[in-house]
């Protein structure tokens, strides 16, 4: 336990330093910056920018502080404009400099690659295939998108053939933060833990599990990986929600259920460090990924929903 506890504070820790100090180093540096030419601002603008942008899209802002990136991304836009009034009266380029791919080569492949993996999260943030319209599954509260999109970069269940599109929800207090503390033990101290779990449609309960216990965060269960779950036929699809609160499921295999009605709480059984919502959507059939929308939105990391 106290090993497990230790690798999961190391990883916010890195985490932090990645979010936080990396791109507020870059906003430093582009205030403090001095080129000798409009390009050669240029250049460090661009690549400075990819990366700050980079960080505010696969960070985990939830974790962070849903404000806080706004805050980063705001401080680095007054940064480019106090940097920019220093060197838009300089030249284009400087009398005497080496040539172009001297002078910026490195600049510029290291934005070709940061332009490659920001086109891999653009085009993660857009369904790839016909999504299944459902409803939010939770109410009562202000939820942030943990997982999700059509990325390894922005979600890590796209690996799983059946998962691609699955989606981890969290809940954000009024400060932006997932819960009060940075790995707290009690589970009432994160926001979304006993939030109420509704059908996002009118469907057959096709599967219905309880009696798994919550676990202390950040302990998993890897042998009842859903934890207590529910799986709903949802037209023709399956759609499973799981690592429910013990003792909430309220529904049973075989029930009709209607689109808003109560079906559980989140909890923190299964396979998951913390409590949050999981859901997925599969063809019946072919056991395939189907991407989901709410209300019309593709959901995607940090994305934030209020229903």
């Amino acid at each position: 336990m106290r090993d497990t506890v230790s690798r999961q504070f190391l990883l916010i820790l890195a985490l932090s330093l990645v979010c936080l100090v990396l791109p507020l180093s870059y906003t430093v540096s582009l205030w403090h910056t001095r080129q000798k030419s409009r390009l050669g601002w240029v250049m460090r603008l661009l690549t400075a920018g990819a990366i700050v942008l980079l960080i505010l899209l696969v960070g985990r802002w939830d974790m962070l502080g849903y404000y806080t990136r706004f805050l980063i991304g705001g401080l680095f836009a007054l940064a480019a404009i106090v940097s920019w009034q220093r060197h838009r009266g300089l030249p284009m380029t400087a009398p005497g400099d080496r040539p172009y791919w001297r002078r910026h080569g490195i600049d510029a492949l290291v934005l070709v690659f940061l332009g490659v993996m920001l086109a891999r999260i653009a085009m993660g943030s857009l369904a790839s295939r016909e999504a299944i319209a459902l409803g939010f599954p939770l109410r009562d509260g202000w939820f942030m998108v943990g997982q999700g999109g059509d990325s390894t970069l922005i979600n890590y269940h796209n690996s799983h053939a059946a998962q691609r599109f699955a989606l981890d929800l969290s809940g954000i207090n009024r400060l932006g933060f997932r819960a009060n503390g940075i790995l707290p033990a009690e589970l009432d101290r994160y926001e979304i833990f006993g939030k109420p779990v509704v059908s996002p449609c009118d469907g057959t309960v096709r599967a219905a599990r309880d009696g798994i216990a919550d676990l202390t965060p950040p302990q998993r269960d890897r042998e009842n990986v859903t934890g207590n779950h529910v799986m709903i036929a949802c037209a023709m699809v399956d759609v499973e929600l799981a690592h429910l609160k013990q003792g909430s499921v309220a529904v049973e295999t075989g029930d009709a259920v209607s689109f808003g009605q109560v079906i559980g709480a989140v909890g923190n059984s299964g396979n998951t460090t913390e409590p949050h919502l999981h859901i997925h959507a599969v063809n019946r059939d072919s056991g395939e990924a189907v991407p989901m929308t709410f209300r019309e939105r593709f959901l995607v990391r940090n994305a934030a929903v209020a229903p």
